[in-house]
């Protein structure tokens, strides 16, 4: 914005200087036209020089008031300039600023969606060690039924029902891992999506019952 006044303040500098220098090469073929066609020598009587004063003035006026028109009309042209190089600046600077915006805002939301999928995650690893743990406190169980002294077929019993728990928490785990697997090399645009597509899974894993 600086350059586009920079350079009307030239052209307006220019353009009085043409116009100075217009004004004063008529004024000097105006006096040489009188003076030729009057006479060379200075007027020594006051009519002389009333009837020399209009005569400039009746030459110079009207082109001094055109060179006025034309000056006026030019610095209204290059306002109107200006002020449309102006809004054109104003117009591109608020689309910028819009674009800024609507960048910041989706750096904001990926800066949220990451850290809800880190959570999410979070979750889903300490699901998985719970289940882990719990798979290996029943492998162990079912190892020591035979130092409980049970009937054999109660021992039986107890190590399936152990086996089938241990089974279970183990898969459990396994389906914990797919799904922080899943979560980590997909893309999502907001959280609701997240929570659309891993929150029935959770539930089901648990059997939480909505």
């Amino acid at each position: 914005m600086a350059d586009v006044q920079s350079t009307t303040t030239d052209r307006s500098l220019d353009l009085l200087k043409y116009s100075v220098l217009f004004v004063v090469i008529a004024v000097v073929i105006a006096i040489l036209i009188y003076r030729f066609k009057i006479g060379g020598e200075l007027a020594s009587k006051s009519d002389e020089w009333s009837n020399f004063g209009t005569y400039i003035g009746g030459v110079l006026g009207p082109l001094i008031s055109f060179v006025t028109l034309l000056a006026v009309l030019k610095t209204v042209y290059m306002q109107r300039d200006l002020l449309e190089t102006q809004k054109n600046e104003f117009t591109d600077l608020s689309a910028k600023q819009d674009q800024q915006l609507v960048l910041a805002k989706t750096e904001a939301e990926r800066a949220k969606v990451q850290a809800y999928q880190t959570t999410v995650l979070n979750v889903l690893e300490s699901f998985s060690a719970e289940f882990k743990d719990d798979a290996r406190e029943l492998a162990v169980s079912a190892s020591n039924v035979a130092s409980r002294g049970l009937n054999i077929l109660d021992s039986v019993r107890l190590v399936e029902s152990y086996k089938s728990r241990e089974d279970e928490a183990r898969k459990k785990v396994s389906e914990f891992k797919i799904l922080a697997l899943e979560l980590s090399i997909n893309e999502y645009q907001n959280t609701d999506e997240i929570k659309k597509k891993f929150g029935p899974e959770l539930q089901r894993i648990l059997g939480i019952e909505v």
